[in-house]
């Protein structure tokens, strides 16, 4: 072997060497930039699958929470409606005289009171003739349909119903509707 064989010029090792690099980094390059994509996707997937699973959390505790608003909503209507009705019925039982105070609010609700024919419970009825308060142009009839301390008006075609029970239903009636529960 010749002596110059072995020489090696130092420019083309050199150039050899930068070229190997090149394409090293270039590999690295991608590689790493490969891997990075990968683990890219990987997380956007996880957090897709997160959000999905908050998303359906979220709806089912608004459902939750929409079905627990209607029922306390419809509790404190009813609840609201008992203390109401405790209290006319305790009122009734405090009145000294429930049926002369239910002949003045029908009488408050009647065009006219000429003629008029008054149902109240017999008891009240009693009550009301014994007293002689109502106006003499008044026929008071004792019927046992009616309950004590309500009575029902009626005035040519205008019937006036004074029954607690009918204010309560009416009571009952506006708190179904306010509820939507027509």
């Amino acid at each position: 072997m010749k002596p110059e064989a072995l020489l090696v010029d130092d420019g083309a090792v050199i150039s050899i060497r930068e070229g190997a690099e090149r394409e090293g980094r270039s590999a690295g390059y991608a590689k790493g930039l490969a891997e990075a994509q990968a683990a890219a996707e990987h997380r956007r997937s996880a957090q897709d699958s997160v959000l999905q699973a908050l998303e359906s959390a979220v709806a089912q505790a608004s459902h939750v929470l929409e079905t627990e608003r209607d029922r306390l909503q419809h509790a404190a209507a009813e609840l609201a409606f008992q203390i109401a009705e405790a209290v006319l019925v305790r009122e009734l039982e405090l009145s000294s005289s429930p049926g002369l105070e239910a002949v003045r609010r029908a009488l408050a609700e009647s065009p006219d009171s000429d003629g008029a024919i008054v149902r109240l419970n017999p008891a009240d009825a009693h009550e009301v003739q014994e007293a002689s308060q109502v106006p003499e142009n008044m026929t008071i009839v004792a019927d046992p349909t009616i309950a004590a301390g309500g009575c029902v008006l009626e005035v040519g075609a205008a019937l006036v119903d004074a029954r607690i029970e009918a204010a309560l239903e009416r009571v009952r009636k506006v708190l179904d509707e306010a509820m939507g529960n027509r």
